[in-house]
């Protein structure tokens, strides 16, 4: 299961973590998949290189903003 709702509720998240090991799932949330997602289009529109340690940096800062 992927949640790729990064806003909100979380509740197919929430769901899919209930019955995880019932179901036998591998449930993964989404939200650092999009984080170096769209920190990489921003980067190729700004023309900027992107290093692992700036990514983590934006993951971190966007981890935070979203609680």
């Amino acid at each position: 299961m992927w949640e790729f709702n990064y806003r909100g509720s979380l509740e197919f998240l929430h769901q899919a973590r209930a019955t995880e090991a019932a179901r036998v799932l591998h449930v993964v949330d989404g939200w650092r998949y999009f984080i170096h997602g769209w920190s990489q289009v921003v980067a190729d529109v700004f023309e900027l290189q992107l290093t692992p340690d700036i990514v983590e940096q934006l993951a971190q800062s966007a981890e935070f903003a979203r609680r």
